[in-house]
């Protein structure tokens, strides 16, 4: 009877490290195919919260706006690219051709790409746009306030908000005038633009 228990207790011990070996490969398995750039957000779907920041450039871009600071109040009604960089950041030095070129495509068309700098100096954040040429309107974030409302955990981080204020994406890391292009058909141009 001993006999018998031996190869049925070796059975059982052996299914449970099968199993507890498929489970480990499967985690593993679903953890290095998630693309690190996309970061679920719980903002996703709400309203974009409202902020106050110290415009640095572009002003003359932004609706309703008094020269020296800009809320997102005031751009009610107006798609929004709503992109957190800093000077000393160099993934941000990948993605400001990409931002630019995707800026002087649709800036007629109502969109409003807004570059709000933090952890940096007002100076540095003027330098960095200059050398990089950015044309759309830039910010400072002087309190960090709105970072830390937005969850920005790292920079670049671009939130898409559309005309009713809702954030549709956000993206971690570079973000490219390609997937700019994808997000505006889906999210944010008019039906006439859509083709």
């Amino acid at each position: 009877m001993k006999t018998s228990k031996k190869p049925r207790k070796h059975l059982v011990v052996t299914g449970i490290i099968t199993l507890a070996s498929a489970l480990i490969f499967l985690v593993l398995f679903k953890g290095l195919s998630l693309n690190p750039s996309v970061v679920a957000s719980s903002q996703i779907g709400k309203p974009a919260l409202d902020f106050d920041v110290e415009i640095l450039e572009g002003g003359s871009w932004l609706p309703k706006s008094n020269g020296t600071r800009v809320r997102l109040a005031d751009l009610k009604g107006k798609p929004v690219i709503l992109n957190f960089w800093a000077s000393w950041c160099v993934s941000c030095r990948e993605e400001a051709s990409e931002m630019e070129r995707f800026w002087q495509h649709h800036r007629e068309k109502g969109i409003i790409v807004l570059g709000i700098a933090i952890q940096d100096t007002a100076e540095s954040a003027r330098e960095f746009a200059k050398i990089h040429g950015k044309s759309y309107p830039i910010a400072l974030d002087t309190t960090g306030k709105t970072t830390i409302n937005y969850g920005v955990s790292g920079v670049p981080e671009t939130f898409v908000i559309n005309a009713q204020g809702v954030i549709v994406h956000k993206e971690a890391g570079p973000i490219s005038a390609d997937l700019l292009e994808t997000l505006n058909s889906k999210y944010l141009a008019s039906p006439s633009d859509r083709g």
